[in-house]
């Protein structure tokens, strides 16, 4: 099924986390944190999605804290084969020592936590957990450390508050649930029956 972002007329049907309820929730997380972590933490967000999180989770944590971000890379050496993930920030990186939450906009199957974790407790920090925005028990297949979670959720199709659907509604305040495009199903069949002729 072809999806699409919400238009401005459909937008308030279609949110499933209000602005507020995330801040709620965010401030609980940050209360979570600064008992957890008193002499400070480091917060380490995975991609553009979890910016957002990362950011606003900061502000509301009164204990020392710093942020950094991170990326995966993929090196595919041949066509067909499965790609090398590595950290984009493998040289730069120190965390030695430190109490360190990767947070993530969602966990889904934690195959990608699951290769970031054994990357970053390489670098020997001192404790290291996981901050997911969303969570899809269902999904999960492996175990992680998840820590802090701010909703359960079985919806796959999410945008907003930092988390894009091909590019776009990463700038909603909200997190919305993505519509079904019949317009766009409607083309594609409309252009496979003319292939067919």
């Amino acid at each position: 099924m072809k999806l699409r972002i919400p238009r401005p007329e459909e937008y308030e049907g279609q949110i499933q986390y209000s602005a507020e309820a995330i801040d709620e929730r965010l401030t609980e997380l940050a209360a979570e944190i600064d008992r957890d972590y008193p002499e400070g933490v480091t917060l380490l967000c995975y991609l553009k999605a979890a910016a957002i999180l990362g950011a606003d989770l900061l502000r509301k944590i009164k204990v020392p804290a710093r942020i950094d971000y991170l990326g995966l890379g993929r090196l595919q050496l041949e066509e067909g084969e499965t790609p090398l993930l590595f950290l984009r920030q493998d040289a730069t990186l120190d965390i030695y020592d430190e109490d360190v939450v990767l947070c993530t906009d969602i966990v889904r199957s934690g195959f990608t936590m699951h290769f970031l974790l054994q990357q970053l407790r390489a670098r020997e920090p001192r404790s290291l957990e996981i901050c997911a925005l969303l969570h899809n028990p269902n999904q999960q297949l492996l175990p992680l450390p998840l820590k802090y979670i701010g909703f359960d959720t079985d919806y796959d199709s999410l945008c907003g508050y930092g988390m894009d659907y091909h590019g776009m509604g990463r700038q909603f305040p909200d997190i919305v649930r993505l519509m079904p495009d019949k317009e766009a199903e409607e083309k594609e069949d409309k252009e496979k029956a003319e292939e067919e002729r």
